[in-house]
């Protein structure tokens, strides 16, 4: 659906807003970077689900533990130390402001990183690259892996 993010159709305390409100109006503002391991947009290049309902008294453990997943899969994210670079989710980028809040990119690579790969992804001193954005399907099948850029604005135009 075009509008699926901007359409204020979800009532959340006698107020319509939409998941672009519930984003960026609420959830960033209250727990920044913390966010975009949690929020998860059913696309491909997406943090992976996790098998948990979040809870406030859990959250920070559960969120820690969400990260650790999402910077362990090396479709997602990759890290080289021996080519002196990483190549990492577009979502660093397009929120680098929520990260350089918590102290940079690079720091938050280092506390959540794979074991092996994690004071290499501490330092920031590598290349760094993202990752393009897969929008296909964040399903286990076919259909979504292949799913690109140039599919996605077809099937919106089309549809």
């Amino acid at each position: 659906m075009k509008d699926s993010f901007t359409a204020k159709r979800n009532e959340i305390g006698g107020r319509k807003v939409s998941f672009d409100d519930i984003e960026h109006g609420a959830l960033r503002p209250l727990i920044g970077y913390r966010a975009h391991a949690v929020l998860v947009c059913a696309a491909r290049s997406c943090p992976p689900l996790q098998r948990f309902a979040y809870t406030g008294d859990k959250f920070e453990d559960q969120d820690d533990q969400a990260y650790r997943a999402w910077l362990a899969r090396d479709d997602l994210n990759r890290f080289m130390p021996s080519e002196n670079r990483v190549e990492i989710s577009s979502i660093f980028k397009w929120f680098k402001q929520d990260f350089d809040k918590a102290g940079g990119v690079p720091r938050i690579l280092g506390r959540y990183a794979p074991g092996p790969v994690q004071k290499f992804a501490g330092t920031g001193n590598y290349k760094m690259k993202y990752i393009s954005y897969n929008w296909g399907l964040n399903d286990q099948g076919p259909h979504g892996r292949n799913y690109s850029r140039a599919r996605l604005l077809f099937d919106n135009v089309f549809k």
